[in-house]
């Protein structure tokens, strides 16, 4: 009796051994399908034309400032982590990047791979484990301790994977010649793994929608690249300029570009009108309807919602989510009561600053706090709000049309809110991607707009749509040199140019270009 229960338990162990190493080779059958469905350069030799267009439509493909950025990143060792909300263009310029490696850079198709993690093949949990080993062992069929040649992976939608910072630390460390590039649409994760697991070991790149100077590299290729040429070397200029203080050598560059520019400055300003209406979102490009472009952008900020928010936080009122999202392209550029939204919403005032914080993890909204060197007073001050897209702040309230250009109160609100989004950008490029922008006002309420900052130096920055500025408006602004003492201000407005002490005025199209 007892040997055959002995039998009977063994015969049980090894059916669960079989059945155990059937499902491992139907996963591994499973990913390995997925990785040839995502790869079809591994029998072809060569990226689809639809995989690097931002638009099917369009006849060619279009590479942003981003991918020139990142073109350059994919020389270095560390983990290349690229980030920004949906709808931006990051999956597109991943495949440009392979299409660039492939072709241009010379490695072989098999050793470039690309993987999401939100395939729809996928049923259950993924690891990046799983994924290489299928790779190595069903793709490049050589062990990755023993490559013979570097290999590229990039992952996008990883913070799907569990503990996914935590995997790529150990392969990472481990020395293999891999080139990891990742992506995902939340800050907060891959922001929160780079300071935990692989700190030194992983580089964060901010992607947001697509900036003033691409859309005229779009829309006039060869004055775009003029315009871009420009504008790097002025971006370069300034940051030395906030250091040394040379605001003479910094306003002297600015007129060579203006001057070198101007003959195509009417190009700049139609690209301007344009883009204070519909902003940069690739997937506007091609689309000429303004209302076209409003559904579209309110189904970005649907998909944004739901895919990233509701699920990735768990929040349970999406409608609430929407509501506010309405509530704050209405007050964009403008300080902001919690306890107001609070009141409106119908809901706690701890869960609108929860809403705040996973809206901003998208990059829907950016907060701008007081600017001040006690982290005290900061957090005492009301808090400025901006809606990350004009074009979302437009079609969310209506006012995605030509009438907004002629609206001077409307038009105000868009063009500080455009400024503080290319304020942010310059400030990713003095200061990495978890800079600030900042505002500062006076206990009689003189502001000053915008406060970026560099090496501890600040910089204010006023914005005006007139070719002039009301003296009451800079009351703030004199008040704050004497308070904090800047290498220099810089004045945005619709056209005046001209240095005074040390202030810089200059168009809006001029400022966009260096950011």
């Amino acid at each position: 009796m007892l040997a055959t229960l002995k039998k009977i338990a063994t015969t049980k162990v090894k059916f669960k051994r079989k059945i155990t190493t059937v499902l491992v080779e139907m996963k591994e059958q499973t990913v390995l399908r997925a990785i040839y469905e995502q790869n079809p350069w591994f029998t072809t030799g060569v990226v689809p034309r639809e995989f690097v267009k931002p638009l099917k439509e369009l006849e060619r493909p279009f590479l942003r400032r981003d991918f020139f950025v990142l073109r350059e990143k994919l020389k270095e060792r560390e983990i290349t982590a690229v980030i920004g909300p949906r709808q931006v263009g990051k999956t597109t310029t991943l495949y440009q990047l392979i299409d660039f490696l492939i072709g241009e850079g010379g490695v072989a198709p098999r050793r470039v791979m690309y993987f999401s993690f939100d395939h729809p093949r996928l049923v259950g949990k993924t690891s990046i484990n799983e994924v290489l080993d299928v790779y190595a062992t069903g793709v490049l069929r050589e062990p990755l301790e023993a490559l013979r040649a570097p290999i590229y992976v990039f992952l996008d939608e990883i913070c799907r994977v569990e503990g996914w910072s935590r995997l790529l630390k150990g392969w990472y460390d481990l020395g293999y010649p891999i080139k990891f590039v990742v992506s995902h649409s939340s800050s907060s994760e891959v922001l929160r793994g780079a300071s935990e697991s692989l700190v030194g070991r992983i580089s964060p790149f901010v992607m947001l929608p697509l900036k003033f100077v691409d859309l005229v590299r779009f829309r006039q290729p060869e004055v775009g690249e003029v315009a871009n040429r420009f504008g790097l070397g002025l971006r370069e200029v300034f940051s030395r300029a906030i250091l040394t203080g040379n605001v003479e050598g910094f306003f002297n560059q600015l007129r060579e570009a203006r001057l070198q520019l101007a003959p195509h400055e009417n190009l700049f300003r139609a690209v301007l009108q344009e883009y204070l209406l519909k902003d940069g979102y690739p997937g506007l490009l091609g689309v000429d309807s303004l209302r076209v472009c409003a559904q579209k952008l309110r189904d970005y900020l649907s998909l944004t919602l739901y895919k990233d928010v509701v699920r990735v936080f768990g929040v349970r009122d999406p409608t609430t989510l929407e509501e506010l999202m309405v509530l704050l392209a209405d007050v964009s550029s403008s300080l902001v009561e919690y306890s107001g939204l609070s009141s409106t919403l119908s809901v706690k005032l701890d869960t609108v600053k929860q809403y705040l914080d996973y809206l901003e993890a998208v990059f829907l909204v950016s907060r701008a706090e007081f600017y001040s060197k006690s982290r005290a007073a900061r957090i005492r001050k009301r808090d400025k709000v901006y809606v990350a897209n004009v074009g979302l702040r437009n079609a969310l309230l209506g006012q995605l049309d030509e009438s907004l250009l002629g609206d001077a109160t409307s038009l105000g609100k868009v063009i500080e809110t455009l400024v503080h989004e290319h304020c942010r950008r310059l400030q990713f490029y003095l200061s990495g991607p978890g800079a600030r922008i900042f505002y500062w006002r006076t206990p009689q309420g003189h502001e000053v707009d915008m406060v970026m900052e560099a090496a501890s130096r600040p910089v204010p920055v006023e914005v005006t749509s007139e070719d002039e500025v009301p003296p009451k408006k800079l009351r703030g602004l004199e008040e704050f040199e004497r308070e904090h003492h800047p290498p220099f201000s810089l004045i945005v407005t619709g056209n005046s140019f001209e240095l005074r002490g040390r202030r810089i005025y200059l168009p809006l199209w001029l400022f966009l270009l260096m950011c």
